[in-house]
């Protein structure tokens, strides 16, 4: 008799398809896939909608999900994870900001990898720095300018609002927001964009304006997608490792622990220092 297919789930907010986040997620989660003879759904959500847990009620009813991965924001619904429990669906959380006793985490420290990077800014002698926010339902947004307010805070440097635009996490908001940032009298020295693919954008519009990186303007993004190393030059980011979060998600659902403090499974981040900063001019 063969063998029962696994069907793992990944339920997400329709703008991450698009992300360099959810290219190296998913790279993970082929590897972690092949490795247990799994099959990967994916469905995407309009976080505007009132229906979501309905929606994926009558999704995990047509389809025999063996397990589910949730990404921020959607990892933190109480709603959408009642309705997974109920189906008796185990559930990995990617970097919650909620407790829970029934889920599988994996946690990455956003706060802290967002001061580590403020602060390599701030020591290359930057005092004028900016920051684009993401949106503001996810809260690693948050989180993530959490920790750059600290850093700036500690170093006695004043954390500007016409520095820090609200935008979303693509490339087309970071356009409008470099736009702004740009365009001032007094410009940032540095610019910290809340994800490479905002940053890309931030570097698009400064070359359109004849600045140049990172000798006009320091330029520094999060997650080290594959845009960061293809772009000129080559961004500064913040290294999440997407791809081992995704195998380890995978593994995580076919063979969870048995013991409640192996549930909660820490990532490291680390700091990728490229071409697109540098010391200011003055």
């Amino acid at each position: 008799m063969q063998a029962k297919a696994h069907l793992i789930g990944f339920l997400c907010d329709t703008p991450m398809l698009g992300s360099g986040y959810f290219g190296m997620l998913q790279v993970g989660f082929m590897a972690g896939c092949r490795k247990w003879d799994c099959a990967l759904v994916v469905k995407s959500f309009d976080f505007q909608d009132k229906d979501i847990p309905e929606q994926i009620a009558t999704m995990i009813a047509r389809t025999p999900l063996d397990g589910v991965v949730l990404p921020e924001p959607i990892c933190d619904m109480q709603e959408v994870l009642d309705v997974l429990f109920k189906a008796g669906l185990p559930v990995v959380r990617i970097t919650p900001h909620s407790e829970s006793s029934q889920t599988l985490d994996i946690c990455i420290d956003n706060n802290q990898a967002a001061y580590d990077l403020t602060n390599y800014l701030i020591g290359l002698g930057h005092k004028r720095i900016g920051f684009i926010r993401g949106p503001s339902d996810h809260y690693d947004v948050t989180v993530r300018y959490a920790g750059f307010c600290k850093a700036m805070a500690e170093a006695g440097l004043a954390v500007r609002d016409e520095f820090c635009p609200e935008g979303s996490f693509d490339y087309a908001s970071g356009l409008l927001s470099a736009e702004k940032l740009l365009s001032l009298a007094e410009r940032p020295t540095a610019i910290f964009a809340c994800n490479d693919d905002i940053a890309s954008a931030v570097l698009a519009m400064a070359h359109s304006m004849d600045l140049k990186i990172p000798q006009d303007v320091s330029l520094a993004g999060f997650d080290d997608a594959p845009i960061a190393r293809t772009v000129w030059p080559p961004l500064t980011t913040c290294r999440q490792k997407m791809e081992l979060t995704g195998y380890m998600a995978v593994d995580f659902l076919i063979e969870p622990p048995y013991s409640s403090d192996a549930r909660r499974r820490p990532q490291q981040h680390e700091l990728v220092i490229r071409k697109s900063t540098g010391r200011p001019k003055s």
